[in-house]
Order: structure tokens, then sequence, then C-alpha cells
């Protein structure tokens, strides 16, 4: 019993461990929090576009970057994404969101898994057994809009499961974004969210805080096929930049957008390839299909799909690719 509790905390760090690497790979950072996998990028689109959303936040993706943006959907809409990312690991997403008359309401499910990790002791010498560690939230949303202002919160209920060690903690995000601007006759919309302000968490015997994170973003409109978009992001004492820009051109009934980007995040620690994103998308119908490439370098390729469906009726104005 003692050898398997120690097998078991030995693999819990090691856990640990593994997603802090993780973070330091894709957030920029030696992780000091709990459950940084709240730090990875949701849906195909934003991840195409540098990670550039908080200003941005038009369609159901919102809910992760800047709840404020449901407010302004026109109809409800419904989205799937999966992420390959390096060793293994796997990030899978799900949100859908509805309109009322009072506001917006939405819900949202995101599932990190490691895959096999084998078994140390505390020594480190390797065991037979593998165990994989699995991180999940549960988020509902609701946004609301009072003329050019949009006002949203999240409430969320965050688990992680090691074997038998499990962790749990709850969280708050809030956000706004103000689309009034016309300059020059161009939309202009600028975001600002605050995300994961909650319970200390307990993973064994080490307690850590949640990975706070303010993102502040704005969005222009240049011409009516092009977006462009940039955030300022404060996660764990570092500031990063974040660029981006999406391309749509419509072809009938069908639109194509070509996306790319680039973030700071990695740059010290992978060189300044790491930091381009790029993707591609095509709308037919309600139907949204898009995808998303990141290099890490020599740690790898990175690849995110994204699976969208807009119903039900649609009122007048707003709208995105």
């Amino acid at each position: 019993m003692m050898l398997k509790r120690t097998a078991l905390t030995a693999a819990a760090l090691a856990a640990l461990a593994v997603l802090r690497c993780v973070n330091c790979a894709f957030a920029g950072g030696q992780g000091t929090s709990a459950f940084q996998f709240l730090q990875l990028g949701v849906g195909a689109r934003p991840s195409a576009m540098g990670e550039t959303f908080a200003g941005v936040a038009d369609d159901v993706n919102s809910i992760y970057w800047n709840p404020a943006g449901l407010a302004g959907l026109e109809r409800r809409e419904a989205t799937l994404s999966h992420a390959l990312w390096l060793e293994g690991i796997t990030y899978s997403n799900g949100a859908c969101a509805l309109p009322l008359k009072s506001g917006t309401i939405g819900v949202a499910f995101n599932v990190l898994n490691t895959g096999a990790i084998q078994k140390v002791d505390n020594a480190g010498l390797r065991l037979s057994e593998n165990y994989s560690l699995l991180d999940a939230v549960g988020i509902f949303s609701y946004a609301r809009k009072w003329g050019g202002l949009a006002l949203g919160a999240n409430l969320k209920y965050i688990s992680s499961r090691i074997e038998e060690e499990t962790a749990h903690a709850y969280a708050a995000d809030v956000g706004a974004l103000y689309s009034a601007f016309r300059p020059w006759g161009r939309k202009l919309a600028l975001g600002l969210s605050v995300q994961n302000v909650g319970t200390k968490v307990k993973y064994v015997s080490e307690e850590n805080s949640l990975p706070v994170m303010i993102r502040a973003g704005g969005s222009l409109q240049v011409f009516k096929s092009l977006l462009i978009a940039s955030d300022l992001n404060y996660i764990e004492g570092n500031i990063n930049l974040h660029y981006g820009a999406e391309y749509a051109r419509a072809f009938g009934t069908l639109v194509l957008a070509a996306r790319a980007g680039y973030k700071d995040d990695t740059v010290k620690e992978l060189g300044a390839l790491s930091g381009l994103t790029a993707g591609v998308g095509v709308k037919w119908s309600a139907y949204q299909l898009d995808y998303a490439w990141n290099s890490f370098t020599d740690l790898g390729i990175t690849h995110r799909i994204s699976l969208g469906i807009k119903f039900g009726g649609m009122k007048m104005g707003g709208g995105s690719l």
C-alpha cells in the first residue's frame, strides 16, 4: 500500500511537471499555478489568428476569450474542436450559445488528456505501469448588451484526475466589449476580459492558485473582407503581445478565409518562428470548418480543427465568417 501511494504521489508530481512544461511551451514561461491547461487557447479560428480574440469576440468561441462577445450573436451557435498537441497530448472543446431577449446564455466544456505516461517512483526509477492525466472544465456563460457596450461573465467548475487522486476548483471570468466606434467608417471594437479568478487547488500535498489571466484587445474591420486584431495579455507575471488577421471572400454561397498571426509567448524559449500561426476556414450555408497550424520549432507542430454550425432564425445585422 505504501509503495503504491509513493508511486502515485510521484506520478501526480510528474504529471504536474508535464503540464508545466506544456505551459512553458504554449504560454511562454514556467507555470507557478495549478490547472495550467486553462491557458491553452480554444477554437481553430482564434488560434490561427495568433490567439487575438478579446477584441474580436464575434462567435461562440467568445465563451473562452471574452464572454461579453456572446451578447452580439444573432443566431444559436455550436462548435466542436479538437487539437493535437505535442507528445500525444490532446485538447478537445465543445460550446453552444443561445441568444434570448434578455441576453445570451452559453455552455462549454474543455478536456485535456495527456495520454499514457510511464510511472516513476520518488527516486526517479521507471515503473512498469502507466497512468494518464485528465483535466476538464465546465462553463456556464451569460452576456447582455446595452447599446454599443456588452458585458459577460462565466462560472467555471474545474477538475483534474490522476488515477485515484483528484482536485477541483471554482472560478469566474468577466468581460466587456465596446463596438460603437466607427473611425473612418470602419468598425472598431475594444475588449477586456479577466479570467480564472477563483479558489485555490490542492493536488496531493501541493496547494496553488489558479492562473489568473487578463486580456485586452482590439479589432478593426479595415475592409469588408479584411479584419485585423491585436491582444495584450497578462499571465502569471508575463506580458505578451499577439497579432492576427483574417481575410475572407465569398464565392457565391461559399466563403473562404485565410488567417495568420504572431504571438511572442514562446519566442524566448523556442525562437522567433515559434510565434507564427496560420490557418484556413470554409463556410457553406450554416456550416463552418476551420483549421489552425502552429509550429513550435524543434518541439514539433500542433494542429487544431473546429466544426461549427449556426441554426435558428437570424436577426438583422451582426455575424462573422
